[in-house]
């Protein structure tokens, strides 16, 4: 069709981006991937075209993933793409935001001709290669189709939420429960192990009757064996990745008018309580 996407960009090579490009990279179509880490970027050499800048992968690329961090790190990497992207090029937000940015980022890309649309994604299997996460995408549903080849190559499941920045709310409510369930998980642990209750018999309890989720299990079994540096500081950034997500429920709470008094308990717990778990 006219309109199909013809090229690629990706950028936060992260470990859901990585995942993410990764998967990308297994299309018949040109990949254009950037990471301020050159460690990062590294693994997709041969794979995928390694940009120098974000002016690059933006001129070179009819659809455009970010995956960083957080609000400011995505208005960063909007502020370079912007000039460099053609007219009729798509990008798609995948990052936890608010969703007043990714409606804000739209009233600035429209100008352009250029289209946004918030993708939030949350991993669905934790497996190593294959699809692995659920994409929940927000705006005019009609340009769903063109970017589905796309979607597909990463996406378990995809599903159109409703009004852009809908997919980005969807995926804060999603993270608010997964952190809390992560915070419980450590603090059950603590308990049992202080009332002599052996973690392996805990553990198969909590995911016989599904109260374990995944990331509760990562966090526990990261808890019971730290391993490296390197792995005690990669989970430290997720204290920081988990205050910012409540965060985010805090003020979307305050602005639909609904009460959270548990969101906001465990915000401020949250990084603390990782960084000391990383510590010890």
């Amino acid at each position: 069709m006219a309109d199909a996407i013809h090229s690629i960009g990706f950028i936060g090579l992260g470990s859901m981006g990585a995942g993410q490009a990764r998967e990308l990279a297994k299309l018949p179509l040109p990949l254009t991937v950037f990471d301020i880490s050159a460690s990062a970027m590294a693994p997709f050499a041969g794979r995928a075209t390694l940009a120098a800048d974000l002016a690059q992968l933006g001129a070179t690329s009819d659809c455009v993933g970010i995956c960083v961090q957080d609000d400011r790190q995505v208005n960063e990497c909007v502020d370079q793409l912007l000039p460099a992207m053609q007219p009729g090029a798509i990008i798609l937000v995948h990052s936890t935001v608010r969703p007043a940015t990714v409606q804000d980022i739209a009233r600035r890309a429209e100008s352009r001709g250029i289209v946004v649309m918030d993708a939030a994604v949350t991993r669905t299997e934790m497996v190593a290669d294959g699809p692995f996460v659920f994409s929940m995408l927000g705006g005019d549903e009609t340009r769903l189709k063109r970017v589905e080849p796309v979607l597909k190559a990463y996406s378990t499941n995809i599903m159109h939420v409703g009004p852009l920045g809908s997919a980005m709310a969807l995926k804060i409510c999603n993270n608010l429960v997964s952190w809390c369930e992560i915070m419980l998980g450590l603090e059950a642990v603590k308990i049992a192990e202080a009332a002599s209750v052996p973690l392996d018999k805990l553990v198969t309890v909590m995911t016989r009757n599904g109260v374990m989720s995944p990331p509760m299990k990562a966090f526990i079994d990261f808890r019971s064996n730290p391993g490296s540096p390197q792995q005690r500081e990669t989970m430290a950034v997720q204290g920081y990745i988990g205050e910012k997500d409540l965060s985010l429920a805090s003020e979307l709470a305050a602005e639909v008018m609904a009460t959270s008094p548990v969101t906001e308990f465990v915000r401020d717990r949250v990084r603390r309580d990782i960084e000391d778990l990383c510590r010890s």
